[in-house]
């Protein structure tokens, strides 16, 4: 009984429903909906956009399955949007996409929604009690993962699921906007902006590295891997000769920290553990202006306290004391950048920190729009959308 009963009631409400469709597909109710349909159409005509609002609401509450309920629904976003109550224009939107997949407005619909979230990934202000108060990066995020989850395979999709890891990057949700462009890739292979996708996560994990008072060395590994990537499968992209400028700056920049740490055991006259750096930059960052400073130097220490004092590991024989503090002085070359490292303070360490300018990236996708200040892809214009 407590199995047949609940199933039967389900059933019931399904025919229900299938009869309701029925009935109100059939020319007998067809007409009233038409009529309700061209009231309303001359109402928002009048300018009396509230009450037409009102009257398409009463429509598709009346007549769900009529051949006038989705162009209705439609209506009531479209001119809520006018108005300029995009909050509530957006889940009107969204109403549309789950009541009514089959509606030739789908498409439409989507690029609309787009442009509302668009706008307040841009700035727009949440309102609260009406009025305007608060940009907000999660509105924006909020939308777009309502778009997706309502149409995964729009025309737009592409573009949404960029904007949504573009909405992660800027609240500083590294990982997670990361994993919103490599879905990017993974689920829409074929669109003309995987290129921009595998851009910005080498880009995202850079800012990451170079973030902070000291550098994740992981993240910046990750940033190389994928530009390098990023460079072989899209050797004549316009943005490869910024991903060029951004691993020609990683590597300045850690063979930079690497050199400072040598300049403080240096400063502190502790020239075994300098020399240690000091070869440390020659055998990493051997082409780099650091790598020629650190040879200078140590010619300079080798002249000053004798060769046989820098030497480390079997070239002189040591203590176990001095093997521990060997080992400890070659991890901490391998771990100064990381987010838990505790050696000597860069405050205490000299050099010129390098300012890294974030890339200036550009699409030629032509339902694109240029978002200020972070690389970005955008939804089409209203003027591109035709109803």
């Amino acid at each position: 009984m407590n199995v047949f009963f609940p199933d039967f009631k389900r059933l019931l409400l399904g025919v229900l429903l299938l009869c309701g469709a029925v009935l109100q597909a059939s020319p007998e109710a067809a007409l009233p909906a038409a009529a309700e349909f061209s009231a309303a159409q001359e109402t928002a005509a009048s300018g009396k956009m509230e009450e037409a609002i009102q009257q398409y609401r009463q429509l598709v509450r009346a007549y769900p399955f009529s051949k006038n309920a989705a162009e209705a629904q439609f209506q009531i976003a479209q001119l809520l949007q006018k108005s300029g109550d995009f909050e509530t224009s957006f889940r009107e939107y969204t109403k549309l996409l789950n009541k009514y997949p089959d509606t030739s407005h789908f498409e439409n619909a989507v690029a609309e929604q787009v442009i509302i979230a668009n706008a307040y990934l841009k700035g727009r202000k949440v309102k609260v009690f009406g009025v305007p108060a608060y940009p907000s990066m999660e509105k924006a995020e909020e939308m777009y993962t309502a778009i997706l989850a309502a149409a995964p395979y729009s025309r737009y999709a592409p573009l949404v699921q960029f904007n949504l890891g573009l909405s992660l990057e800027r609240q500083g949700k590294g990982n997670e906007a990361v994993a919103a462009y490599q879905k990017l890739i993974d689920k829409y292979p074929n669109s003309s902006i995987t290129n921009t996708a595998l851009y910005q996560i080498g880009y995202v994990y850079m800012m990451v590295g170079m973030a902070g008072k000291s550098q994740d060395l992981s993240a910046l590994k990750e940033s190389q891997n994928n530009f390098e990537d990023f460079l072989v499968q899209y050797p004549n992209d316009e943005k490869s000769f910024q991903a060029n400028d951004n691993m020609k700056s990683m590597v300045h920049r850690e063979s930079e920290d690497i050199m400072r740490i040598a300049r403080f055991y240096d400063f502190s006259k502790n020239y075994q553990a300098s020399a240690i750096y000091y070869n440390e930059v020659i055998r990493k960052f051997g082409q780099t202006p650091e790598a020629s400073d650190a040879k200078t130097r140590l010619a300079e220490l080798k002249d000053l306290v004798g060769e046989d004092a820098l030497r480390s590991g079997q070239q002189k024989a040591l203590s176990g004391e001095q093997v521990a503090f060997r080992r400890k002085l070659q991890a901490r070359v391998e771990t100064t950048s990381l987010a838990n490292y505790d050696g000597p303070s860069k405050n205490l360490i000299k050099g010129k920190d390098l300012q890294v300018p974030p890339p200036e990236m550009k699409t030629d996708i032509k339902e694109v729009q240029t978002v200020p200040t972070v690389e970005s892809v955008t939804a089409p214009t209203s003027k591109s959308v035709t109803h």
